[in-house]
């Protein structure tokens, strides 16, 4: 059996995610690494990657011989990370990586603002107190009133909504279609509500580096030789992959050398190598090395403070106390 370009690609990045996987439960394992953790969301996204790959060697050893295949391949890339129904259809592939390392890039910013700014608080998404209920953080989570503005609110509102328009625009093809003109016209709108989905998530990226620099001198104007944190500058080396990624995105929506409608991408056996190549360099690694950059702040991160309590807290509980 030949073995083809998409076996050979999904077989090199198995191995690269295996050893991103292996890194992450030792450090569960050794407690280094905690449930409640900014690496879980890797963790996640990591577990979902893996089973993609697996299904993409599947798939490129098999070919068309074995269509349950096919629709596990395509439907293990689209798998939901956090909150969101997932959906097996081909529009939304890959889109839930890029989603969950979009996210992940801000998660590992607001823990950073909490453990090294003087504050120990994040102007992007404020502390709440530790017996703060896991619903009510949820709530806060998506609500951008109170006495500290939640910025991530309109980011997760933002993402999610994203996340809703490609999924809807995905979903109008499924079922049986009526005619070719019906289905067409389907795929036509299907393709702007992807667009569109992307375009957010890549203004998203684009904040993001905006957010890395003025944290960084936010930092050099609290310290007193001015220096500059080394897991910031890990974080803005992840803007550049992300925006390639999230470009990339938008152009296999619109431009057909990268569009999975078109016919010309396939051949006999599968996908032609031309796509396959384009679409692991431009999208598979430009998320493996993002989620490796994000996994490598820990190692710079060794030093960090702990979190103390913020003085609000203390302000909170004293005036309870009192009454």
């Amino acid at each position: 059996m030949a073995v083809n370009t998409e076996t050979r690609a999904a077989l090199v990045f198995l191995v690269l995610y295996t050893i991103l996987f292996v890194l992450l439960i030792l450090g569960y394992a050794t407690m280094r690494l905690r449930l409640r953790s900014r690496y879980t969301l890797i963790t996640l996204h990591v577990a979902i990657r893996l089973a993609a790959q697996s299904t993409g060697i599947a798939f490129g050893l098999l070919g068309y011989s074995n269509i349950g295949v096919l629709i596990a391949y395509f439907t293990l890339y689209v798998t939901t990370l956090v909150l969101i129904e997932s959906c097996p259809d081909y529009l939304n592939r890959n889109t839930e990586g890029f989603f969950t390392l979009v996210l992940c890039a801000y998660r590992f910013l607001i823990s950073w603002h909490y453990h090294n700014l003087a504050v120990h608080d994040s102007w992007l998404e404020p502390r709440l107190p530790p017996d703060t209920p896991i619903l009510r953080r949820l709530l806060d989570s998506f609500s951008f009133s109170g006495p500290k503005r939640n910025y991530m609110a309109i980011m997760h509102q933002l993402l999610i909504a994203a996340n809703a328009i490609i999924i809807a625009g995905g979903s109008s093809l499924s079922g049986a279609q009526t005619s070719l003109e019906v289905f067409n016209e389907r795929l036509h709108k299907a393709m702007i509500m992807r667009t569109i989905g992307q375009s957010i998530f890549l203004s998203l990226t684009m904040i993001f580096v905006p957010c890395v620099l003025y944290t960084m001198w936010q930092y050099r104007q609290e310290q007193p030789r001015g220096k500059i944190h080394p897991t910031t500058f890990i974080l803005l080396m992840t803007w550049p992959f992300l925006m390639v990624r999230g470009v990339y995105g938008i152009l296999s929506g619109v431009f057909s050398p990268f569009d999975y409608f078109y016919p010309g991408n396939y051949v006999q056996d599968g996908l032609k190598d031309s796509f396959v190549i384009s679409e692991y360099v431009l999208s598979t690694a430009m998320e493996w090395t993002t989620c490796s950059l994000l996994m490598f702040t820990y190692v710079t991160s060794q030093n960090d403070p702990p979190k103390p309590p913020l003085l609000s807290w203390k302000k909170e509980n004293e005036g309870l106390t009192n009454a």
